[in-house]
């Protein structure tokens, strides 16, 4: 009887350091590793605008030669920055790769 109730009090303690964790980790592991710091090293930044040197198809939408985009979340994993989500000019928000980035688009100066 005595072996049981230990058993029980061992499972009601990994439960309850589970449930901590959880409080401590509110987003979880895959959250925390995408959320990133507002500017990059690049030039890149939360609310930088983008023009198109190219015509680039981005989602379902493709963004004409000339036009421009608002940066609205820079994405990191693992350290490093993989991609960004735009507003587009009907205000959809498509996520855009980094080497579509360098490649196709360009950081208009404030």
């Amino acid at each position: 009887m005595l072996i049981r109730s230990r058993r029980s009090t061992a499972g009601g303690l990994i439960v309850a350091v589970i449930a901590a964790l959880a409080v401590v980790v509110p987003g979880g592991a895959a959250a925390a590793s995408e959320e990133a710091a507002t500017t990059a090293s690049d030039g890149l930044a939360v609310g930088a605008q983008l023009e198109a040197l190219a015509d680039v198809k981005v989602a379902r939408a493709e963004v004409a030669r000339g036009s421009r985009v608002n940066v609205t979340r820079l994405i990191e994993q693992q350290g490093r920055l993989t991609a960004i989500d735009v507003e587009l000019a009907d205000g959809h928000i498509a996520r855009v790769a980094m080497t579509t980035v360098r490649a196709s688009f360009r950081v208009l100066s404030d």
